[in-house]
């Protein structure tokens, strides 16, 4: 009898989904690989409009594997685009959503040889090339290496298994990025930190504005006309302070 395995490791991810397509049609076309446990296009919570994005569960993950192999799929005379869905957990991993070829494999001792590493890793998909890192003066390994495979799929399949162990020695393994890809995730990440840090910085002057004003529509409710001249030219002077910071902001 085979062993259920976790949900994430049976769950497609299908983007490029038409705005027509419904969990009817979803549905009918990938259950020809298999048994589906869940079905489900991504829509809109107010307009229930389709987001272009579905996810499907198979009941086993080889039934996941057929279906990949039957790559390219078309549901509704549409091409979409089925990949190996990413657990919340990895989520915000860097470049855990990217579509790549190659990984980045840690932990490797020095008794571990090239064809430890082919053995293990053949049985997920066709390789086109192992580096192992050495050192250039000495040819010692460097603890590391790089796995090409001819599919992306198999790169997605092997980084959503947690452990791995080569040649009796526990593995880090993950997708390996290039330098480009690498600064455009850490470009992405900045943008968002300025954001974020323009946004609070708004809330804050907004928050001080309020508490000016509120204080000087207590003055005009109390005070003479005198200070109520006052208390409206505070009022102003923090509206224009607000300004100034609003377009500050923007400019980050």
């Amino acid at each position: 009898m085979e062993v259920v395995k976790p949900e994430q490791l049976r769950k497609l991810f299908i983007g490029g989904l038409s705005f027509e397509t419904t969990e009817e049609s979803l549905r009918a076309h990938f259950e020809q690989w298999g048994t589906l446990t869940d079905c489900v296009v991504m829509r809109d919570p107010n307009s229930k409009r389709s987001r272009g994005f579905g996810f499907v569960t198979y009941s086993s993950v080889r039934e996941v594997d057929d279906a990949m192999k039957a790559r390219p799929h078309k549901v509704d005379g549409r091409v979409v685009e089925p990949k190996r869905a990413v657990s919340r957990e990895d989520s915000n991993k860097p470049g855990a959503h990217l579509t790549v070829k190659k990984i980045f494999v840690g932990g490797i001792k020095e008794d571990t040889e090239e064809y430890h590493i082919r053995e293990y890793f053949e049985k997920y998909g066709k390789i086109e090339c192992i580096d192992i890192m050495e050192e250039r003066s000495t040819g010692k390994k460097r603890g590391f290496c790089f796995v090409s495979f001819d599919d992306h799929d198999t790169v997605d399949k092997i980084v959503a298994q947690k452990f791995h162990t080569i040649n009796f020695h526990n593995c880090e393994v993950r997708k390996a990025l290039s330098k480009q890809e690498m600064s455009a995730i850490s470009s992405n990440r900045g943008k968002h930190c300025h954001q974020m840090e323009s946004k609070i910085i708004e809330i804050m002057v907004v928050d001080q504005a309020m508490e000016v004003a509120v204080g000087a529509t207590e003055v005009v409710v109390q005070g003479t006309e005198t200070r109520v001249e006052v208390s409206e030219a505070t009022v102003m002077e923090v509206t224009e302070a607000m300004m100034e910071v609003r377009l500050s902001c923007h400019q980050f």
